[in-house]
């Protein structure tokens, strides 16, 4: 059935209602369309009925045609609507599946997320961890994905890289949103799509890389070149490449990608290359963990020792000094028998061997020695090379890395002490790590327990990284700025004693201190160490460190809160920041009115000029705004106390 008349007089219909049925007497068109209906109308009671309507209308007396018009108009625009249809050619094919989870989450509260996302301007950095942290599974919703894979273009180069970490962390099933729109010529967010997906599926991602790789321009080639050693099978290729390309990062990145692959063909390669340039392939093999590579740096510094043992009265060459160096910053991560087979040579080297000279960068001899501790005095290259195999214990958490740690410990002392507390923690209970920390760190004579200064800088090395993860109930040891792609590894909660062992070994473990009870909320916590938290903010001249303790102190139910801001500004000889006297005050749990109290005795004596602020700087206005801002508290506060 031909229903194009009936389309006629609909439209013919809807522009009268628009120009008013003052024009239906010169509407030829309209009764053209009408004559257009006679068959409709004749083979349907429906088409019928609109005839007669149309009728009704063009007869009806001009005051009565507005009525007759709605009612025609409105029987044409039903039947129009059950005539209508939907489709296309071809057979019927299921809808591909979308990718992420439908969470029970309004679009208000995504909103922040999104914005911080997708926005510009500063802040959204923090406002994406804070996310992160609150609440992680807003980022697995399938809102919020496409947003990150867009994310991974933003200007901001630490957001960036933050997203593509949280993207990785969605597993395999994050493949198919990312290889969407994939461009191989494209820039740097197509380049961290490659490294997201090589994190995220590894192998199973790799035919989608040397699929991509021919077309592929400048930075995503790399990222490609790098993601291929993701899958032994692609082996060849990269032997081909490290054979073909001349130099430059494109060479240094297959020959990393070949590293991260343990097959014969490519450690064969790799071991060539290492009796051409070892310092070039040292540089190359840093970061890298496969057995491979592990037993290569092995047989490397290994030779070094052999070199070095062969001579040992010589003045050793400066190119020695800096292998040592190279070979320690390469060794972590690295694991395996040839390995752990080192650390125990290295362990039973004596200080002689230890403490050889080497013609130094003034071209005179100097003792051989190492940066060990942040900023901290020398050590020898065995020490360097314990803290590679700490560092390798607490990214890892490898159970016979700890327990080499621990022999080694036994054997050398204070050299493996980090790693051997590091392992401890990990592999010990509680009760029994404390213990054997407590017997390292505290040294009983005649006059009682003392703390060993030696010990200060392995403990602070380990302890100052550790982080209390409140959602896990553990510790995990920081090991970037990023949220890894997987969870550092975790140890238990430390027995409670460790605070009160912290706090009696003095500044030197403030740090480490604070950051194992950051997030805790002890309401127990000694009164020992409670006392000595407040006297240490009272001393210190940091701003920032006096803030977490009181934020610590608070947390664990501290009360004794009287003057406390005025004491520590009259103790701090360089002069607080008025900024920081109000933002101190702010945070104290204390009534507004003990605020506004502390406040007085503060601008009294500024005003006094008994105390010394930074760069004399004191507005009276703000001072003012803050006193009656507390004082205004207190009154509703009181308001509310007594109804």
């Amino acid at each position: 059935m031909d229903l194009q008349p009936l389309y006629e007089v609909q439209e013919r219909l809807e522009h009268t209602a628009v120009a008013g049925t003052g024009i239906l007497n010169e509407d030829f068109r309209l009764r053209r369309a009408r004559e257009g209906l006679a068959p409709l109308a004749a083979a349907s009671p429906v088409f019928a009925k609109i005839s007669a309507g149309l009728d009704a209308l063009l007869s009806a007396p001009a005051e009565k045609r507005g009525g007759a018009l709605l009612d025609v108009l409105a029987l044409v625009d039903a039947v129009a609507y059950t005539q209508a249809s939907a489709g296309m050619d071809g057979a019927l094919e299921p809808l591909p599946p979308g990718t992420g989870a439908c969470r029970q989450v309004s679009y208000g509260q995504l909103r922040p997320l999104l914005e911080a996302l997708t926005g510009t301007g500063g802040g959204r950095m923090a406002a994406v961890q804070e996310a992160f942290q609150a609440h992680p599974e807003y980022f697995d919703d399938y809102r919020v994905l496409p947003a990150l894979v867009s994310g991974l273009g933003d200007s901001y180069g630490e957001l960036a890289d933050l997203n593509a970490a949280i993207l990785a962390r969605q597993g395999p099933d994050i493949l198919p949103l990312l290889e969407a729109g994939f461009d191989p010529a494209g820039g740097r967010a197509m380049a961290r799509r490659v490294e997201v997906m090589e994190r995220a599926a590894g192998a199973r991602a790799s035919g989608f890389f040397t699929a991509q790789l021919p077309r592929a321009k400048k930075e995503v080639r790399l990222a490609l070149i790098a993601a291929l050693g993701c899958d032994p099978s692609n082996g060849a290729a990269l032997l081909e490449l490290c054979r073909t390309e001349r130099k430059g990062a494109a060479r240094d990145l297959a020959h990393q990608a070949l590293a991260r692959l343990d097959i014969p063909e490519g450690e064969a390669y790799l071991a060539e290359q290492a009796e051409q340039d070892p310092d070039k392939l040292l540089e190359l093999l840093q970061g890298v963990s496969s057995r491979t590579a592990s037993r290569i740096t092995a047989r490397l510094f290994e030779e070094t020792l052999d070199r070095m043992e062969a001579d040992p009265e010589a003045v050793l060459p400066q190119e020695t000094w800096r292998r040592l160096k190279a070979l320690c910053q390469t060794l972590e991560g690295k694991d395996g028998p040839e390995v752990q087979a080192l650390y125990r040579r290295l362990a039973g080297l004596t200080e002689r061997q230890l403490d050889r000279q080497a013609t130094g960068e003034s071209g005179k001899p100097e003792r051989l020695r190492f940066s060990c501790f942040d900023m901290e005095p020398l050590g020898s290259f065995r020490l360097r090379a314990a803290l590679a195999l700490c560092r390798t214990i607490v990214t890892g958490g490898d159970r016979a890395l700890c327990q080499l740690a621990m022999e080694l410990q036994d054997r050398a002392g204070e050299d493996f002490l980090a790693p051997a507390l590091a392992a401890r923690l990990l592999t010990k209970a509680p009760a029994d790590s404390y213990a054997w920390a407590e017997r390292q760190l505290l040294k009983t004579g005649l006059l009682g327990a003392r703390v060993r200064q030696e010990a200060i800088r392995p403990f602070r090395h380990v302890l100052c990284s550790l982080c209390w993860d409140g959602q896990e109930g553990a510790y995990r040891w920081a090991v970037g700025a990023v949220p890894a792609a997987a969870p550092p590894v975790a140890i238990p909660p430390l027995d409670t004693r460790w605070f009160s062992l912290l706090a009696r070994a003095g500044g030197g473990l403030d740090g480490a201190l604070l950051n194992l009870l950051e997030g805790r909320r002890l309401p127990d916590l000694a009164g020992e160490v409670s006392a000595y938290l407040y006297r240490t903010a009272l001393k210190s001249p940091y701003y920032g460190q006096v803030q977490q303790i009181v934020r610590i102190l608070a947390e664990s139910g501290w009360t004794d809160w009287g003057g406390f801001a005025v004491q520590w500004a009259r103790k701090n000889s360089g002069g607080p920041a008025q900024w920081e006297m109000m933002s101190l005050l702010e945070q104290l749990p204390v009534p507004p009115e003990e605020k506004a109290e502390q406040l007085r005795e503060l601008d009294r004596l500024v005003q006094e000029k008994k105390l010394k602020v930074q760069r004399g700087y004191w507005p009276a206005s703000v001072a003012a705004r803050y006193l009656e801002k507390w004082e205004q508290e207190a009154l509703r506060r009181g308001e509310e106390q007594h109804g």
